[in-house]
């Protein structure tokens, strides 16, 4: 069904960019700069019961701990909690909490890992094909007969220094 109605409640474009530099959590300093800082706030969030009861279930849907690993610390970094790159660091050390809860709680996960190194190697093997099938197919175009290679005569200096122009053109 088509909508025949203008939509007048989006946004408009280029509207996240009208907000005064430091209004988005993300613009702010971090509330905690160091790794140290950063592990002690998520292992203190995550030790709680009603934490680790909802990681738990989000493990049983059959989310992996690298995506749950990421969209948590991605969550934070959004919030203003810290910056990517402490993230980023902190991120196997998310991993390996996420892991323990899994296991104390007997919860069969699966890490994503495994499933990470797969895909890598699947998707270099079929960039590799396709390089192969596309060099193959040049071989196949090209002219069976023999050419002479065109020989270019060398420029004089004065050649090229008065084709050198524009801005960035030195002179010597």
């Amino acid at each position: 069904m088509e909508r025949k109605e203008p939509l007048f409640d989006a946004p408009i474009p280029g509207q996240s960019m009208l907000h005064e530099l430091g209004a988005r959590p993300w613009q702010s300093p971090p509330q905690y700069s160091t790794v140290e800082e950063v592990v002690d706030f998520y292992i203190s969030k995550m030790a709680t019961d009603e934490v680790s009861v909802q990681i738990a279930d989000i493990l049983e849907m059959d989310v992996s701990v690298v995506d749950l690993a990421h969209t948590m610390q991605l969550a934070n970094v959004m919030e203003g909690v810290h910056t990517i790159d402490v993230g980023v660091l902190v991120t196997p050390v998310l991993m390996e909490f996420i892991m323990l809860i899994g296991d104390s709680v007997g919860v069969k996960y699966r890490t994503g890992l495994d499933e990470q190194d797969e895909n890598v190697k699947n998707a270099m093997i079929n960039k590799a094909m396709r390089k192969f099938k596309q060099e193959e197919k040049k071989q196949d175009d090209m002219p069976t007969e023999e050419t002479t290679p065109v020989v270019e005569e060398p420029m004089e200096e004065s050649d090229t220094m008065s084709n050198l122009t524009g801005l960035m053109a030195r002179r010597q």
